[in-house]
């Protein structure tokens, strides 16, 4: 063996004796995975505040097919939601958020959350962008997550329809060897 391998072989061994965890794992992130509701029924409201709500379900099956078991650490981070009408004026929303609602959970856990700017001229569209983060494992026997938008505000004074749009990435981190075996 030449001196150099040898320096190389003992700065590898010094390092796999550190127990660092860079070198036995790997972090992965998927492009965002977007689910469009189309024509979502909104009932009229009479014109004092009030709320709708809408619920979709959100794929996750496809997702967490790809993901190793051990000790992995994965998030779904919701990062986009839409709401897009044509034939009514949002500018009375004040707020809108979506949130997950998991199976024997009382309250639902808000991911993203969109309120109105002041001065807000007239609107047909309502969009949040964030990270809402979900521990991907507790998920991991869903086949889809239920998602709930909810709107409060001056709502419009007639029924209408909108198109929901929900947009996530997924977030993984392994252990290496969890891969090979």
């Amino acid at each position: 063996m030449r001196p150099s391998s040898i320096r190389i072989l003992l700065l590898a061994l010094a390092l796999l004796s550190t127990g660092c965890d860079s070198l036995f794992s790997v972090e992965a992130e998927t492009e965002e995975v977007c689910k469009l509701q189309r024509n979502l029924e909104f009932p009229a409201s009479i014109p004092i505040p009030g709320t709708v709500s809408q619920t979709i379900n959100f794929p996750v099956g496809d997702i967490t097919a790809t993901i190793p078991t051990g000790s992995t650490e994965a998030e779904l981070r919701v990062r986009l939601f839409e709401l897009t009408t044509t034939d009514v004026d949002l500018s009375g929303i004040e707020r809108a958020s979506v949130a997950l609602r998991l199976p024997g959970q009382s309250a639902p856990t808000r991911l993203l959350e969109y309120r109105r700017a002041a001065g807000q001229t007239s609107t047909q569209k309502l969009t949040a962008t964030g990270s809402g983060v979900l521990d991907l494992n507790e998920l991991i026997r869903q086949d889809e997550l239920e998602l709930t938008f909810e709107a409060s505000g001056v709502l419009p004074q007639r029924d209408w329809q909108g198109d929901l749009r929900v947009c996530a990435g997924l977030w993984l981190k392994t252990d290496v060897l969890d891969l090979l075996f």
